[in-house]
């Protein structure tokens, strides 16, 4: 059998071990923490392809992972016997300025054209779809095909679905170097000391991949924190997402509270709570959904989102290390790729090839990203 170690256990090396052991090999997973602790757990858990989207090789990637994504799901319940609520809301998005109405038209045509559903609603037909939204907006995109499903519950199913599986889980450890010899991985080194011999050594740390040492080059993924509230629920229903182009959302979660995030802050590996970031959220719940303003927040918390040099994502084996293989970089869209490119890096591994065009994504197309191996 193959053997192969997968460097964490987020969404991103869960869903490439879950189909790497699918495929037969023998599969290790190392994680610090616990599976879906970092940013995955912590995010909104939106399944959003065309959101804030651009006309792109990233488009299209996010738009073929949305469509497997009941069947993934579907998997991952049955394996972990955990309900992850997936829900196709649909999400409305407000133009507060009329350069953003303006340009919400030309993006609403273009994904008309791509052949999917989008619509720009004046501000009475927003509020048929969703009564109380605030008054500020010039008008919205509707998005009926896009999605959510439970982030927390999903933390809490990578574990029990890996339990059901014959793939290893170290867990309480972090690989700190992957260790290779004549062009090829031979394993990883753990913070405790010992080693892993892996003939495969697929890449998914997250905001903490550039970290570790043995990498061929500098892989250019820094953190970015988005901070979260989670706010009761109110006399007013949320039926939809509704997002603003500055970042602020409200997500409505089954049992009945609401998401309201978040930033995107160049704040190092901290995961502290700021006040600044708390401000800017409540000012986006105050500006889309002015009857959630004034909730008192039941829980806050922050993630680091792993977000590369060109904010796409980095996915591919390495050119100069025959048997290094990067899922990482995802950013925002890391629960949104995950069916996918877990696949992808999967047929990678296994065979060299994959029917999915993954080279825009490489891990080489970044300048200055040449060997760097201590």
């Amino acid at each position: 059998m193959l053997e192969i170690v997968v460097i964490g256990a987020g969404i991103a090396g869960f869903a490439a071990a879950l189909a790497l052991w699918e495929r037969g090999a023998a599969v290790s997973v190392v994680e610090a923490g616990r599976p879906g602790g970092e940013a995955t757990g912590a995010s909104a858990g939106m399944v959003a392809a065309q959101y804030e989207a651009e006309p792109s090789v990233k488009f299209r990637l996010g738009v073929e992972c949305r469509a497997r994504y009941p069947e993934f799901v579907a998997k991952l319940e049955e394996l972990s016997g955990q309900a992850l609520h997936l829900r196709w809301d649909g999400i409305l998005v407000a133009n507060l300025s009329q350069e953003e109405h303006e340009d919400a038209g030309v993006a609403v045509r273009w994904q008309q054209e791509e052949g999917l559903q989008a619509e720009l609603l004046d501000p009475g037909q927003a509020a048929e779809l969703q009564p109380g939204l605030g008054s500020e907006a010039v008008s919205y995109i509707w998005l009926p095909e896009e999605g959510q499903l439970d982030s927390q519950a999903l933390a809490v199913a990578l574990s029990a679905a890996l339990a059901r599986t014959e793939i290893r889980l170290i867990r309480g450890n972090s690989v700190v170097e992957v260790l290779s010899r004549n062009g090829s991985v031979t394993g990883v080194a753990m913070a405790d000391g010992r080693t892993l011999a892996a003939e495969r050594v697929v890449l998914a740390a997250g905001a903490w991949s550039g970290t570790l040492r043995g990498l061929p080059r500098v892989l250019p993924v820094r953190p970015v924190r988005g901070q979260m509230l989670r706010l009761p629920g109110a006399t007013l229903a949320l039926e939809h997402i509704v997002a603003s182009h500055a970042g602020r959302y409200l997500v409505p979660k089954a049992d009945g509270t609401v998401l309201a995030g978040s930033t995107m802050e160049d704040a190092g590996f901290d995961q502290s709570i700021s006040e600044d970031g708390l401000r800017l959220i409540h000012d986006g719940v105050s500006q889309l959904v002015p009857a959630l303003a004034g909730l008192k927040a039941l829980e806050r918390w922050a993630g680091l989102r792993p977000l590369s040099a060109d904010s796409s994502p980095i996915i591919g084996p390495d050119p100069e290390l025959d048997g290094l293989i990067y899922t990482t970089g995802h950013g925002r869209s890391g629960i949104l790729v995950a069916p996918l490119v877990g696949a992808v890096v999967a047929d990678l591994a296994v065979s060299g090839r994959s029917e999915f065009d993954w080279k825009p994504f490489r891990p080489d197309r970044f300048a200055g990203s040449e060997s760097s191996a201590t």
